[in-house]
Protein backbone atom coordinates (compact mmCIF):
# COMPACT_ATOMS: atom_id res chain seq x y z
CA UNK A 1 0.00 0.00 0.00
CA UNK A 2 1.31 3.95 -1.19
CA UNK A 3 -0.17 6.67 0.27
CA UNK A 4 -0.20 9.57 -2.48
CA UNK A 5 -0.76 13.11 -1.38
CA UNK A 6 -2.46 15.23 -3.65
CA UNK A 7 -0.44 18.83 -4.48
CA UNK A 8 -2.58 21.65 -4.91
CA UNK A 9 -2.47 22.57 -9.06
CA UNK A 10 -4.65 20.81 -10.84
CA UNK A 11 -1.99 19.56 -12.99
CA UNK A 12 -0.60 17.75 -9.80
CA UNK A 13 -3.91 16.41 -8.90
CA UNK A 14 -4.53 14.96 -11.97
CA UNK A 15 -1.41 13.65 -11.74
CA UNK A 16 -1.57 12.36 -8.61
CA UNK A 17 -5.08 10.36 -9.45
CA UNK A 18 -3.22 9.02 -12.17
CA UNK A 19 -0.47 7.65 -10.34
CA UNK A 20 -3.27 5.80 -8.15
CA UNK A 21 -5.19 4.74 -10.75
CA UNK A 22 -2.02 2.59 -11.48
CA UNK A 23 -1.35 0.97 -7.70
CA UNK A 24 -4.00 -0.82 -7.35
CA UNK A 25 -3.57 -0.59 -3.70
CA UNK A 26 -2.95 3.05 -3.41
CA UNK A 27 -4.84 5.81 -0.59
CA UNK A 28 -4.70 9.00 -1.99
CA UNK A 29 -4.76 12.04 0.83
CA UNK A 30 -6.51 14.70 -0.09
CA UNK A 31 -9.07 17.28 1.56
CA UNK A 32 -9.96 19.32 -1.59
CA UNK A 33 -13.55 18.56 -2.72
CA UNK A 34 -13.14 17.91 -6.81
CA UNK A 35 -10.02 15.44 -5.71
CA UNK A 36 -12.49 13.75 -3.35
CA UNK A 37 -15.52 13.48 -5.65
CA UNK A 38 -12.95 12.05 -8.53
CA UNK A 39 -11.53 9.44 -5.77
CA UNK A 40 -15.81 8.75 -5.62
CA UNK A 41 -16.18 8.25 -9.31
CA UNK A 42 -13.03 6.32 -9.62
CA UNK A 43 -13.11 4.30 -6.84
CA UNK A 44 -10.07 5.27 -5.25
CA UNK A 45 -9.57 5.32 -1.35
CA UNK A 46 -8.95 8.28 -0.28
CA UNK A 47 -8.25 9.95 3.25
CA UNK A 48 -8.16 13.40 4.50
CA UNK A 49 -6.17 15.26 7.31
CA UNK A 50 -9.38 15.06 9.79
CA UNK A 51 -9.92 11.30 9.01
CA UNK A 52 -6.09 10.78 9.75
CA UNK A 53 -6.55 13.14 12.92
CA UNK A 54 -9.15 11.21 14.13
CA UNK A 55 -7.89 7.81 13.45
CA UNK A 56 -4.35 9.06 14.95
CA UNK A 57 -5.94 9.67 18.73
CA UNK A 58 -7.65 6.16 18.15
CA UNK A 59 -4.75 4.46 18.48
CA UNK A 60 -3.15 6.11 21.20
CA UNK A 61 -0.67 8.23 19.16
CA UNK A 62 -2.14 11.95 21.09
CA UNK A 63 -4.40 12.32 23.63
CA UNK A 64 -7.85 13.52 23.10
CA UNK A 65 -7.34 17.25 24.18
CA UNK A 66 -4.33 17.64 21.81
CA UNK A 67 -6.86 16.45 19.44
CA UNK A 68 -9.64 18.58 19.83
CA UNK A 69 -6.71 21.40 19.36
CA UNK A 70 -5.71 20.15 16.11
CA UNK A 71 -8.83 20.01 14.81
CA UNK A 72 -9.81 23.27 15.93
CA UNK A 73 -6.50 24.40 13.81
CA UNK A 74 -7.62 22.23 10.94
CA UNK A 75 -11.18 23.72 11.17
CA UNK A 76 -9.60 27.68 11.17
CA UNK A 77 -7.09 26.48 8.06
CA UNK A 78 -9.70 24.52 5.92
CA UNK A 79 -12.60 24.66 4.77
CA UNK A 80 -14.92 21.53 6.60
CA UNK A 81 -18.52 21.00 6.62
CA UNK A 82 -19.45 22.15 10.03
CA UNK A 83 -21.03 18.46 10.46
CA UNK A 84 -17.51 17.05 9.50
CA UNK A 85 -15.88 19.27 12.58
CA UNK A 86 -18.61 18.46 15.23
CA UNK A 87 -18.37 14.10 13.97
CA UNK A 88 -14.92 14.49 13.96
CA UNK A 89 -15.29 16.23 17.57
CA UNK A 90 -18.03 13.29 18.64
CA UNK A 91 -15.25 10.58 17.53
CA UNK A 92 -12.08 11.56 19.38
CA UNK A 93 -14.25 12.27 22.57
CA UNK A 94 -14.54 8.57 22.55
CA UNK A 95 -18.48 8.57 20.87
CA UNK A 96 -19.46 6.40 17.90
Amino acid sequence: MCIISLCSSEAGEAESLALALEHKSAIVATDDRNAIRACKMLKLEFITAVTVLVRAVEKGMIDKDEGLVKLQKLQTVGRYRKTIIEDAVRLIKGGS
